[in-house]
């Protein structure tokens, strides 16, 4: 199972991307998925670099490839309030999915994490409902309904 309701983060207090980051890294030590979220948090920091994950207003997708992480998974973290995600484009970001996957299973399994998570962020009623659903039981709920059946 990549995404679970444990690796849902309702109502979270962080502003700054750093904060973000951080926040990810530490929660992929917590599930268990790595040893050394300090690397998590450089490689995610890496790809960062290459250009901001921030993918519309509100929606950002930070995920990281790395030998850090021993099992993909995917964590949904939603902010009080929207946070600048240092884009080009000028998005904030509020509703965030990290993606997380070994480098052993980087090409297809990271892939098909993002292309599922992307093709529900085109739809406005996904986006309206990622933002707004009360409860992580409620917002795993509808994450099983609404991403491909391989995700959860």
């Amino acid at each position: 199972m990549i995404v679970s309701e444990e690796q849902l983060f309702l109502n979270q207090h962080l502003s700054t991307k750093a904060e973000v980051l951080a926040f990810i890294a530490d929660k992929a030590a917590e599930i268990g998925i790595t040893t050394n979220s300090a690397q998590v948090e450089r490689d995610l920091w890496a790809r960062e670099k290459e250009y901001a994950t921030a993918v519309q207003q509100l929606i950002a997708i930070p995920h990281a490839k790395t030998e850090s992480i021993s099992e993909a998974k995917l964590l949904f973290i939603r902010l009080v309030d929207p946070i600048d995600w240092e884009s080009k484009e000028g998005f904030q970001a509020q509703a965030i999915f990290a993606i997380l996957v070994p480098a052993s299973e980087a090409s297809q399994q990271h892939l098909k994490i993002l292309s599922s998570v992307a093709v529900n962020l085109l739809e406005e009623a996904f986006q309206e409902q990622i933002l707004t659903i009360q409860t992580e039981h409620e917002l795993m709920n509808y994450l099983k309904d609404n991403l491909e059946g391989e995700l959860i």
